[in-house]
């Protein structure tokens, strides 16, 4: 009965934590095209033309948040973005399996370097893209 009760709470755990991982991937590549970068009054934004419901494209665009430069590096916090002050060449991908930021950042030596990071929870929101 042990063996059984702990079997049981390990699958659990095992389904929680799947779930966690995958309710974080961002999903609105796969019904939105022209996925870019762009700035909106100084702010990060990824910009796409998104399917609605009825089947209609329309233009949006949404603020990346919470991401920062921390000595070279792309990181996701909390927070009004701030990694477009101190990187370049600032560059949007996406696939079937996730979409990804890309940047050359400095760091406080004042080298540049490559970096990246995932883009997690954007949705297409019938037609516009949403946290």
């Amino acid at each position: 009965m042990l063996k059984s009760a702990f079997r049981a709470v390990l699958i659990f755990t095992a389904l929680a934590v799947s779930t966690t991982a995958f309710a974080g991937a961002s999903t609105f590549q796969n019904s939105c095209s022209n996925i870019t970068f762009a700035y909106v009054n100084n702010q990060a934004a990824v910009q796409a033309v998104c399917l609605k419901a009825d089947g209609t494209a329309n233009s949006s665009t949404l603020v990346i948040t919470g991401i920062s430069n921390q000595q070279g590096k792309l990181v996701q916090g909390s927070g009004a973005s701030t990694f477009q002050s101190s990187c370049g060449n600032i560059q949007i991908t996406a696939n079937a399996s996730g979409v990804t930021l890309s940047a050359l950042c400095r760091n406080s030596s004042g080298a540049s370097g490559q970096t990246s990071l995932p883009l997690s929870g954007i949705g297409n929101n019938n037609g516009n893209l949403s946290y």
